[in-house]
């Protein structure tokens, strides 16, 4: 039972890794983009650390909280995440993409230093991302998700495989 509860979280973790790399490449300044995509794996090794840490402290236990209390503390990120996404902006290209193009304004707006960026300057960038988004559009005709592993791409998805999968591997080794 514990490993099939095991395979049903993994894969909303899944989703969490990538949704949240995409959304902070796509809502940081280019300068700081690399360091927030890293900082979002950093936390999940500083959480694989931070549960470890509970693990360790409550094999001793003799108590029903002994194996309750892992899965407690992991409850505790939720209110203070819902409160960081609630007051999240919308990324600016998901909003372009559903032709949303108003509220992607607001949103770079949000997203940017009025002091340094002008209506026209906003209304420039989102022009950019809608011609990005239908540049985007017509390479993908066609493609499948059978491609990824088929040639140049498959080194490419392999690759980043890797990157997702050494996380897990890290905090198999560590128990």
């Amino acid at each position: 039972m514990l490993v099939i509860a095991e395979v049903f979280c993994g894969i909303p973790w899944g989703v969490f890794q990538t949704l949240t790399t995409a959304y902070a490449s796509e809502v940081c300044p280019i300068q700081l983009r690399g360091y927030l995509t890293a900082y979002v794996n950093a936390c999940w090794g500083i959480g694989i650390l931070l549960s470890s840490g509970v693990v360790k402290a409550t094999t001793t236990g003799t108590t029903d909280w002994a194996w309750r209390l892992p899965f407690v503390i992991q409850w505790v990120w939720v209110i203070p995440l819902f409160i960081i996404v609630w007051f999240s902006p919308q990324s600016p290209w998901w909003l372009v993409r559903q032709d949303r193009l108003e509220e992607a304004a607001h949103s770079v707006r949000r997203l940017t230093s009025p002091e340094y960026v002008s209506d026209q300057d906003i209304k420039n960038t989102v022009a950019m991302m809608v011609h990005t988004n239908e540049l985007e559009r017509k390479i993908q005709e066609g493609t499948t998700y059978l491609q990824c592993f088929q040639g140049v791409d498959r080194r490419r998805t392999e690759a980043s495989m890797m990157v997702f999968a050494m996380q897990v591997s890290n905090y198999k080794v560590g128990q």
